[in-house]
């Protein structure tokens, strides 16, 4: 059988590139919920970056009512002005406002002209946003041809927060307290009121600026509608390793908000249907500030065995653990992006076995027994940027493989747990008009190391490069490139799209280090084009069927569902 395979690195591909089966925590930092990330498939995740088609209602926060101006004196009487002094700006340049006020010095004018200049005044902190601000005309005996105009500039007095039950008010406070400034500018109040809006421990947010107890003093008035703490799904797709059991079944259960300041709980289960996966991934957030700095914690356990009949008389299978840590940290934060960084680290330990029980190593990496063990601390960076037509989501990962806590080490140039690698990623979703958008992901991993199969770049399958199956092939570096046109064909009254056809085409290459003495197959470069076919009846239900021809001819392709190039991914959340 071994000699069927041609040597133990090819064998190291079949086996250890299908078990590993984690996504590193940093690597699901994207701002969606955690049934989309583990659920959905890369091509459903980046139709969440778009913005919504028909925009949610804003906060639409107005004015409270204007303070009122003191009494004109007699209508048409005219006063003597010299100089107009306005008092108690902090926001317009003396250039400013000498360019409203000068057309009403070194003339008389009438208080109905001074009252017209008091609302261009204010007219222009309404134009700058700051709409609780007010230009007033108080009341004084005009010498010297001298005529003071009072600025009021509004301030928010309190918060109050209505309709929460589970969320504690300080946690929505200290969110909107980012926006607050001194005067109140209502676009920054509103930009975090929508943030608050998109944060899924709330179905709604409403607010109102109401009138203070003191002129030019508001009051925030805020109700919230608590969206349901749970977290359910379930799916159904063949995205997992044909070795393994190409059809899997996946169910998710969660929590938020257990402690009343955002916290997250989630468990899932993977399980191919020919019994050769079982993994548990179990994964702990909770943000530590208002600015959703995050620690992360995660726990990742699986089993697998190669089921499939060339190789199932070897009774090969595998043992994983993965521990990880993380804290990510947004640095700007608006409604139409964000920029963070994230720190982690990572544990992994694995150790393969053959004819069941007898520890042993694939390939050149792992030692005789079998064992493969990384520490690696990793470093991220990750922005996303909406506009009108679409949205940008760019990502870098730097990963360093540390010789600490018992890594896997080996003489240069043997693959071990020592390595320093790089991977970039793009992604656009353009709108191109109503019923059609246009998806397009790249990604790009570098490496001056050799790399033990759990750090490796693998392309192919339904989730990666479609015409292949799934890690068809695996290596030190690699790219791919994919893009996919989404045109729906039936739309609901609202706009969503209940069923689109998606022409695409993808391709990739991997390679290894020049000195990686592991040999990867003759054939590395993968192109496929295909088109599928989206159905979703309702919001919670997707149901995707791909179908792909492949345009390099492999001469290791298999009989899997996988190999004919057919994919689907049936998938439920509530």
């Amino acid at each position: 059988m071994l000699k069927k395979l041609g040597c133990k690195q090819i064998f190291a591909g079949v086996c250890l590139g299908a078990i590993a089966t984690q996504q590193p925590l940093l690597a699901q930092t994207y701002p969606e919920s955690q049934i989309e990330a583990t659920l959905n498939s890369p091509h459903d995740e980046i139709s969440q970056l778009l913005p919504p088609e028909f925009p949610a209602p804003n906060p639409h926060l107005s004015s409270p009512s204007p303070p009122s101006q003191p009494p004109i004196p007699t209508p048409g009487a005219l006063v003597p002005v010299r100089r107009i002094e306005v008092v108690g700006s902090t926001i317009l340049s003396d250039a400013e406002i000498q360019a409203i006020a000068q057309s009403y010095e070194g003339r008389s004018v009438s208080f109905e002209e001074l009252q017209l200049l008091a609302d261009k005044l204010t007219q222009a902190y309404l134009d700058r946003g700051y709409l609780t601000s007010r230009a007033i005309l108080s009341t004084q005996t005009v010498t010297d041809g001298i005529v003071r105009v009072q600025i009021l500039e509004g301030s928010l007095e309190d918060i109050k927060i209505e309709g929460n039950d589970r969320v504690r008010p300080e946690y929505i406070r200290s969110r909107i307290l980012l926006g607050v400034t001194e005067p109140l500018q209502v676009d920054k109040l509103e930009d975090r009121l929508q943030l608050l809006r998109l944060d899924p421990l709330f179905k709604t947010v409403e607010s109102s600026l109401q009138p203070g107890t003191e002129e030019g003093k508001s009051i925030l008035a805020v109700r919230v509608e608590e969206a349901s703490p749970f977290i359910l799904g379930v799916n159904f797709d063949n995205y997992s390793p044909p070795s393994i059991g190409g059809e899997e079944f996946k169910g998710l259960i969660g929590y938020r908000n257990l402690t009343g300041w955002g916290d997250e709980w989630t468990g899932s289960y993977r399980r191919s249907l020919s019994g050769g996966l079982q993994a548990f991934d179990f994964n702990f957030r909770m943000p530590l500030n208002p600015t959703n700095g995050t620690i992360q914690l995660r726990f990742a356990p699986s089993h697998s065995k190669i089921t499939e009949d060339d190789f199932k008389a070897l009774e090969i299978k595998a043992n994983n653990q993965l521990y990880e840590i993380a804290y990510r940290q947004p640095l700007i934060e608006t409604f139409d992006r964000e920029f963070a960084l994230s720190l982690g680290f990572s544990v992994q330990n694995g150790q393969t076995f053959l004819f069941n029980n007898i520890p042993f190593g694939f390939g050149i990496g792992p030692d005789s027994e079998g064992n493969s063990r990384t520490r690696v601390l990793q470093f991220a960076q990750d922005y996303i940027k909406r506009d009108s037509s679409g949205a940008w989501a760019l990502r870098s990962q730097f990963n360093l493989g540390l010789g600490i806590f018992d890594a896997t080490k080996n003489e240069s140039p043997i693959p071990d747990g020592r390595f320093f690698s790089w991977l970039g990623q793009v992604q656009r979703v353009q709108r191109l008009s109503p019923t059609n958008r246009l998806l397009m992901q790249a990604e790009l991993q570098l490496t001056p190391d050799s790399l033990l199969p759990s750090q490796q770049f693998a392309i192919g399958g339904g989730q990666s490069l479609r015409g292949f199956r799934q890690n068809t092939r695996s290596g030190d570096n690699g790219f791919r490139i994919s893009v996919e046109d989404r045109i729906a064909i039936f739309q609901d009254e609202s706009g969503f799209p209940i069923f689109q056809v998606a022409p695409f085409i993808d391709f990739g290459k991997v390679w290894n280090h020049s000195d990686n003495p592991n040999v990867l197959p003759r054939q590395n470069f993968l192109a496929g084009g295909g088109i599928g076919l989206i159905w979703q009846p309702f919001s919670n239900l997707l149901i995707r069927l791909d179908g792909a021809t492949p345009l390099i001819e492999l001469d290791d392709r298999g009989n899997n569902i996988q190999d004919k190039a057919l994919y689907f991914n049936v998938s439920y959340q509530l």
